[in-house]
């Protein structure tokens, strides 16, 4: 049997999709390298993950796509497809330990604190979680509840995995719903909360988190600087999803279009202080249950779709620190009611401002700011300028913010 290293170009066209076909355009298929066959053990559980995909009922597109991975992967079976996913060495490399720790230092409850019946019925999960573990650099860069236990002496070093309880570390023998930021139902994975804890790829998550998309409900990985790539196509795929939070990232590119009319549910999405580019989708008019819409200080471009205003339980909307373009234009010396030249909050976002829609933050206006010499931070203010009350580039905003300019916030002058 042999190992492939392969290397993947993910297409964020919002016109791509998993079904056209599904959502990946993959280039040409780099040199197969040959490496050691599986050991029985490995092998064994293998097959034994592999007929668990097969065995479910009605899977999303995406597990078919993963069951031609794993076979490619473990059993070195050619892929019958022209879409076939090729996986990164770094994600390669992740699905391969995970394959070894389950079979030689896990596998039920010979070694596990769980009834063979449990384990067998959580294995996809268990291993979607140990994938994603090693993807991100869990026992190199995670800094709270690896598996490895650092010296107690090195309390000061920023790679030093804290956590509460033993049985909470990734990859303990407990139930992986007790492991540190997962929680669940019916022994299905609801809440992945993987937020400030170090991870580092280029990669985004491996395409194993797809495992997880029947009953997750919960998705955030936010506060990890070191996690780059971008967000796939296939999270339509998550339609039970009501929270999303990538926010303080280095994740770039787009947002899909397809998420916005897949995952309906959703009634928050933090995607703020990251590296995200491109228009917002008009589609995302269909996400009649969102109250938390976080997008500030990316690079997003274009107008704010204007059917944002059918969005009529907004509690929140942060839009400023972006690219976006004015939605109307004005000259300096026909402004009225407050609508000036930076204005980019569409009336029908306007029209929300009430009783539910209390926040809605923006860039100033010109002339907006002024300096100051106070180091506080109070309602209004940020750092060091001061924001001149009633001059605010909407007259539905209740907070507005420095300007971007050339990729940098800046105060007006």
């Amino acid at each position: 049997f042999n190992f492939f290293h392969i290397s993947i170009v993910l297409v964020t066209s919002s016109s791509c999709h998993w079904s056209q076909p599904l959502s990946m355009i993959i280039t040409a298929v780099a040199a197969a390298a040959a490496s050691d066959p599986l050991d029985e053990k490995s092998l064994a559980m293998a097959k034994r993950i592999i007929q668990k995909v097969k065995d479910q009922p009605n899977p999303p597109p995406s597990w078919n796509m993963i069951l031609q991975v794993m076979e490619n992967s473990f059993l070195a079976i050619p892929d019958k497809t022209s879409d076939f996913y090729q996986s990164s060495p770094h994600e390669e490399e992740a699905r391969q330990s995970a394959l070894h720790w389950l079979a030689h230092e896990d596998d039920g409850s010979s070694s596990t604190n769980i009834s063979d019946e449990s384990y067998d019925r959580g294995l996809l999960q268990r291993y979607a979680l140990t994938t994603i573990y090693f993807a991100t650099g869990g026992d190199d860069h995670w800094n709270r509840c690896s598996r490895k236990k650092k010296d107690p002496s090195s309390a000061g070093n920023a790679n030093n995995s804290i956590c509460e309880s033993d049985d909470e570390r990734y990859l303990s023998p407990t139930s992986h719903l007790r492991w540190d930021g997962i929680n669940g139902k019916n022994e299905q994975i609801t809440w992945l909360d993987l937020s400030g804890r170090g991870l580092r790829s280029n990669t985004f998550l491996p395409l194993e988190v797809t495992l997880l998309s029947p009953s997750l409900e919960l998705f955030w990985v936010s506060e990890n600087a070191g996690l780059e790539g971008i967000l796939p196509n296939y999270l339509d795929e998550f339609q039970s999803l009501v929270s999303l939070s990538v926010y303080k990232t280095s994740v770039s590119g787009s947002v899909p279009e397809s998420i916005f009319s897949g995952c309906t549910k959703l009634n928050s999405i933090r995607l703020y202080k990251s590296k995200f580019e491109g228009t917002v989708s008009s589609q995302i008019g269909k996400l009649v249950d969102l109250k938390w819409l976080w997008i500030h200080e990316n690079d997003f471009t274009g107008r704010v779709p204007t059917e944002v205003g059918q969005l009529v339980k907004l509690e929140g909307v942060t839009l400023h620190g972006n690219r976006f373009d004015p939605v109307i234009h004005v000259d300096e010396n026909h402004r009225s009611g407050g609508v000036g030249l930076n204005n980019i909050v569409p009336p029908s976002l306007c029209s929300l401002k009430g009783e539910i829609l209390k926040h809605l933050w923006t860039d100033c206006e010109e002339g907006a700011l002024t300096p100051a010499f106070s180091d506080e931070e109070g309602e209004g203010n940020t750092r060091g300028i001061v924001v001149n009350e009633g001059v605010q580039a909407c007259v539905c905003c209740t907070r507005c913010f420095p300007r971007k300019n050339d990729g940098v916030v800046v105060p007006d002058k």
